[in-house]
């Protein structure tokens, strides 16, 4: 067996290197779903790691829904991708909706260096470099605008801005898809914005509109942002409904 040695500076650098490695070859149909992986024993001598890193990586893998692990029976493979059940602290059951019935409309890419704003927006250090992708969503029933969008990912995963226009799904699937880096959080904020003059001109809506500002982090198990969206949604396009349920917890017995 041809040996792939992680180089690692250190123990969270080398588990994190090893659940993308075995990300990435579950994703490819390398190790097939309904099969099983190679023991810890066996992956520990494969990648040159200890067998608790090997743990480590597996715990997260089955953490994102692609694995089983079940003593006395291995490691089978459930999925080629993780879940995409995002849940929410706050439970939210409509959210505000956009890819339903949208077309994305990519207007330019280019790649661009964080300055200390930008870098604070992102959740990224000042000086690195992102791919900015522009864009927004019509209805396709109306051809209104629905969103207006920044969004932005690490310049290692440029390999897939070429996909981005023609692709339905969430960008951080094709960085999954590519690179075996899938998203465990995704962190959201909205906060009410007065819409710029020029996004209202091309939204077809009057100066100075009232609107919504999404910003969405699509951070890897390393809490490191891969991706970020900043969206636009004017106010009489856009909805927010959040549901809280009161329910009584029943008392354990002791």
């Amino acid at each position: 067996m041809q040996k792939t040695f992680i180089r690692g500076c250190d123990w969270e650098t080398r588990y994190a290197t090893l659940s993308e490695q075995l990300t990435k070859r579950i994703g490819s149909g390398q190790y097939r779903v309904g099969h099983y992986l190679p023991s810890e024993k066996q992956l520990a001598s494969e990648f040159g790691v200890s067998r608790p890193t090997v743990r480590r990586a597996l715990e997260y893998i089955e953490a994102i829904g692609l694995i089983s692990r079940r003593r006395g029976d291995g490691t089978k493979v459930l999925a080629e991708k993780p879940f995409t059940d995002y849940r929410y602290t706050t439970r939210p059951v409509d959210d505000i909706l956009y890819g339903r019935g949208a077309e994305r409309i990519v207007t330019d890419q280019t790649e661009t260096v964080c300055d200390d704003a930008l870098a604070a927006r992102l959740g990224a250090a000042p000086g690195s470099r992102w791919v900015h992708i522009s864009q927004h969503r019509n209805d396709r029933a109306s051809g209104k605008m629905l969103v207006w969008g920044d969004v932005y990912i690490d310049k290692k995963f440029n390999g897939i801005a070429g996909r981005i226009a023609d692709y339905r799904g969430l960008i951080c699937d094709l960085i999954e898809e590519e690179y075996g880096i899938a998203v465990s959080e995704i962190q959201q904020t909205i906060r009410p914005v007065i819409i710029p003059n020029i996004i209202c001109v091309e939204m077809k809506i009057p100066n100075q509109s009232l609107g919504l500002e999404m910003t969405r982090r699509y951070l890897s198990h390393m809490k490191q942002p891969v991706e970020v969206s900043i969206n636009i949604f004017p106010e009489e396009r856009s909805v927010y409904s959040i549901t809280l349920s009161r329910k009584q917890e029943r008392v354990k017995d002791r």
